[in-house]
């Protein structure tokens, strides 16, 4: 009897702080994680114009076809040593989990968070937003190029 994997939509996860007054080595030496991506304001943008918002960012780097729940898990393993530094820092600043899921046409399996991920989620103190983007969107993240 062959047993086939579930399919999933594509999906990705990250954490973020964005604010015009932040210092983001600063976010850095508070939460004790190194940033994938950090940048101060008045840096120049791709664009030529100087970045009005400073931005810390930690990302998933499972591959887009995992469930999310285990793109938001890796998140929290990450937290998890500085848990309570993190959760005293959500309380002072708008901390963002953002999560990105392609449209499922029904051919795939549903995407869900377990009980326990939004406990865990609530507790940190995160604000979770959702982003769904129509299958003919591939390959959104640069990590899916390959």
């Amino acid at each position: 009897m062959k047993i086939s994997n579930p399919s999933f939509p594509r999906s990705w996860a990250l954490i973020a702080v964005s604010e015009p007054g932040l210092d983001v080595h600063e976010v850095t030496r508070t939460l004790g994680i190194r940033p994938d991506l950090s940048v101060n304001r008045g840096v120049p943008a791709i664009s030529g114009k100087s970045i009005t918002s400073s931005l810390w960012q930690i990302h998933s780097k499972r591959d887009a076809s995992s469930p999310l729940e285990d793109h938001i898990r890796e998140l929290l393993e990450r937290i998890a040593p500085r848990r309570k530094e993190f959760q005293s820092f959500c309380e002072k600043h708008a901390v963002v989990l953002y999560c990105s899921v392609e449209f499922n046409n029904g051919s795939l399996e549903e995407t869900a968070l377990s009980a326990r991920t939004l406990l865990l989620l609530g507790n940190l103190g995160l604000k979770l937003t959702f982003h769904a983007w129509n299958v003919p969107e591939r390959r959104r993240r640069s990590e899916d190029q390959n």
